[in-house]
């Protein structure tokens, strides 16, 4: 197999989110182009349609969204289903507080078994009246008017970060300043920028300054850097040369590429340039031989979507890789620290985890298997890449589940020359 090629990909997920929800509360007509379709994003574009916004498929990934204003979303006849999204879930709790009418927000088995009250908590301290179902899904919503002039997020979560955001965009007689444990990507922030609310950074806090309106934009959504950590792992382990363009390159979103550099990954960026206040650029991937690293807790928050797959590579890379600080990934999709542990024993493989990270010594040689994903896309996107480049033996129960954020995978696989066979 023969992995090369340049090819440009789907659009950025939280981008995508983001675009679909502030651009339903602007004022006027917005047209979002490269938007990510996936089974997330298409639970908030049925949402917002839900409470009374226009949202019509234009052409291929492009939407128009005719933006209803700050208040003028509509009650919805029926309960509002986030599917298997946590960001849509976590992200509403923050606006559908601050309605003037009842909701109920509601998610799929997977999607109910995942923590809400980290975002509900703190906005029922300063007033909202939110109940939740044992700090999970389902969640109702009563309309109250409160207002909180700072509020403080004890996760590093860029999904509580924004959930609150999103309520503060209701104050319009004085600043907000929204804490965080350590800082997490800022797109919520730069979006609203765009959209004429000014934020301001001081440490750990971001202050929102008194909002009347959001300008409606035209927006070209980036790759996502995270979707393409897959070609890039599928690069270093296989690939003569491989270029992915217009990546979405954030600094809160580079975790993982400065692991691989550590990791004496043979990457570069090129063409960098900032769009609608994000960097984008092209990412050079070449075959390496990977050595070990230490990931902190520092390192955690800016690549823990790329988890699943830096395991994987760090079962190929040479000598003790260890994680720590990473307990977060327990509460993803799956449980992506024990997913991926017996991801690799299923294999084989040797993996030695604790709380909130784990110990794997490379190079090892894994067999072939039958993974269990947990209905996890990333975990799955790892076992097509696994088999793609140790061995054609290794399968994942379950590959639909991909779709929830990367349509397009396996076609664009195919264009860099890898056919994955079910």
């Amino acid at each position: 197999m023969k992995i090369q090629g340049s090819l440009s990909i789907i659009g950025d997920k939280s981008l995508s989110h983001r675009a679909v929800i502030l651009c339903s509360l602007a004022t006027g007509v917005s047209r979002i182009k490269n938007i990510l379709l996936s089974g997330d994003t298409k639970a908030t574009i049925q949402i917002f349609r839900q409470l009374g916004v226009e949202i019509n498929e234009t052409n291929n990934n492009e939407v128009e969204i005719h933006g209803v204003g700050l208040r003028g979303l509509k009650q919805p006849k029926d309960s509002l289903d986030a599917v298997n999204s946590g960001t849509t879930a976590r992200l509403l709790i923050g606006l559908l507080s601050k309605q003037n009418f009842s909701t109920e927000l509601t998610g799929s088995s997977q999607l109910i078994k995942r923590p809400m009250k980290r975002v509900v908590k703190p906005l029922n301290e300063k007033g909202a009246d939110i109940k939740d179902s044992n700090g999970n899904l389902p969640i109702n919503f009563e309309p109250k008017d409160y207002k909180f002039e700072s509020i403080h997020s004890d996760k590093p979560s860029a999904q509580v970060k924004s959930g609150f955001l999103l309520a503060s965009l209701y104050h319009d007689e004085f600043p907000t300043t929204v804490t965080e444990e350590l800082p997490t990507r800022d797109h919520t922030e730069r979006m609203l920028n765009l959209m004429g609310v000014n934020t301001v950074r001081l440490g750990n806090s971001i202050t929102i300054e008194p909002v009347q309106s959001l300008r409606s934009m035209d927006y070209i959504v980036p790759g996502d850097p995270s979707s393409a950590a897959f070609l890039i792992a599928l690069g270093l382990m296989k690939s003569k040369k491989l270029i992915i363009k217009d990546v979405l390159l954030n600094e809160r979103r580079i975790g993982f590429l400065k692991i691989l550099k550590r990791m004496n990954a043979k990457i570069s960026i090129e063409n960098l340039e900032v769009k609608n206040n994000e960097s984008v650029g092209d990412i050079h991937v070449s075959k390496s031989n990977l050595s070990a690293i230490k990931v902190s807790k520092e390192d955690v928050s800016d690549m823990v979507d790329e988890f699943p797959i830096f395991t994987l590579l760090a079962t190929q890379a040479k000598g003790i890789t260890t994680v720590n600080g990473a307990g977060e990934l327990r509460l993803k999709e799956s449980d992506r620290i024990e997913s991926m542990e017996k991801f690799i024993k299923t294999l084989g493989g040797e993996i030695e985890v604790n709380p909130d990270g784990f110990k794997v010594n490379g190079p090892q040689k894994l067999k072939s298997g039958q993974i269990k994903t947990f209905e996890d896309h990333r975990i799955a996107m790892t076992g097509v890449i696994a088999n793609l480049a140790i061995n054609d033996g290794i399968k994942p129960d379950n590959i639909d589940c991909i779709s929830d954020s990367y349509p397009s995978f396996f076609s664009d696989l195919e264009k860099i020359g890898a056919n994955y066979d079910n």
